[in-house]
Parts: C-alpha cells; sequence; structure tokens
C-alpha cells in the first residue's frame, strides 16, 4: 500500500511540474534558447491559439484536418507530442506548408557555395 501512495504522489508531483513548465514558456519563446521538449510545446500552445482563433473546437479541428482521432490532436496541445505524419496535416489544416516547406531549404548562401564549387570542378576537367 504504502509504494502505491508513494507511486501516485510521483505521478501527481510529475503531472504537476509538466503543467508548471507548459504555464511558463512563452509562445514567443526564441527556440535556441529552449529544450526540443520546451519547443514541442510552444508548438502545440501556437497551435492552440491558431485553432480558437478560427473558432474550432478540437474535435472539429481534428476532422478538418483529416486526423485518425480527436485525441491525437487534444493530447498534443496537452503533451506537445504527435507524428511528424499527423504534424504535416495540422499544419495543412491551418494553411501554414509553406513554413514546412521552408525549414530545411538551402539557404542562398549554401546554394552560391554550390555554384562556386561546380565552378572549380568545370576548371579542372580539360
Amino acid at each position: 500500500m504504502e509504494s502505491n501512495t508513494l507511486l501516485s504522489k510521483l505521478e501527481s508531483f510529475a503531472k504537476e511540474a509538466k503543467k508548471a513548465q507548459r504555464e511558463r514558456i512563452s509562445t514567443e519563446a526564441n527556440f535556441s534558447l529552449l529544450t526540443d521538449e520546451e519547443i514541442t510545446l510552444v508548438l502545440a500552445q501556437r497551435s492552440k491559439k491558431l485553432r480558437i482563433a478560427n473558432n474550432q473546437k478540437q474535435r472539429e479541428f481534428s476532422k478538418s484536418a483529416n486526423l485518425s482521432s480527436p485525441t491525437t490532436y487534444s493530447n498534443f496541445e496537452q503533451t506537445g507530442k504527435i507524428s511528424l505524419l499527423n504534424f504535416i496535416k495540422v499544419f495543412r489544416s491551418f494553411g501554414k506548408l509553406s513554413e514546412i516547406e521552408n525549414l530545411l531549404k538551402a539557404t542562398i548562401t549554401e546554394k552560391i557555395d554550390v555554384a562556386q564549387d561546380l565552378q572549380k570542378e568545370k576548371k579542372r576537367i580539360r
């Protein structure tokens, strides 16, 4: 019995710590200053703000985003955890696919470097 009480206290403490973490993180926080888990929470909070701004309930949004279950989106808002596939569906539903598209694109500097490397290679071939 004593171990069950201790376990339940520990679980309660962990839940409260997560809640406090969600509350202290600003949706405008700079990602370079956050842990990976905190970044997921910020993205979840931003998503929630967008959903509310669009005047949609979680269930309605889940359906419009073609998620398999309303709990998928609800869990995302609560924990910040979601599969990449479902994350893309959420972005698509918000009309923000272009933001994902730009995530890993080569920068102008990288494109220039590649072009310069190609020119150097051509000079060697005669």
